[in-house]
């Protein structure tokens, strides 16, 4: 803000691609609950890719389908929270620290990190930190 009480347009932080990633995934491990994948938070806070809530209920079921196959009854909760469990062990498995990360190299329920392109990084960074970026 200047002396008159205006707000002073100020230049984004820049970040690298990797960088904001980093940031991101800070932010989006900080809002998991317990035995809480990046999913089913992103889901439950509707944010960011929106996680789960995404996906329609066929292509949850097609996305996770070793699950469903099994579970033809499940309910969406149930399938959410089934995939979810697994993207925690894929985790630990992979040494991971986010089902993103996972998903970047797995590709079962999205494309993880490659699904965004640098501008789509800095508005998931503006939305979970309040930090206005550049990536690149």
């Amino acid at each position: 803000m200047d002396r008159k009480g205006k707000r002073v347009p100020t230049e984004p932080e820049h970040l690298s691609r990797p960088e904001a990633i980093a940031v991101l995934r800070d932010a989006l491990i900080a809002m998991c609950g317990e035995d809480e994948c990046a999913c089913a938070a992103a889901a439950r806070s509707n944010v960011f890719c929106g996680g789960f809530r995404s996906l329609s209920d066929k292509e949850l079921r097609e996305r996770f389908d070793w699950i469903a196959r099994t579970r033809p009854h499940a309910s969406r909760g149930e399938l959410e929270r089934l995939a979810g469990l697994y993207h925690l062990g894929r985790e630990e498995v992979d040494g991971l620290p986010l089902c993103c990360d996972v998903e970047t190299r797995e590709r079962c329920g999205c494309d993880g990190w490659n699904r965004f392109d640098n501008l789509a990084l800095e508005g998931a960074v503006l939305e979970l930190t309040g930090r206005h970026v550049a990536v690149g």
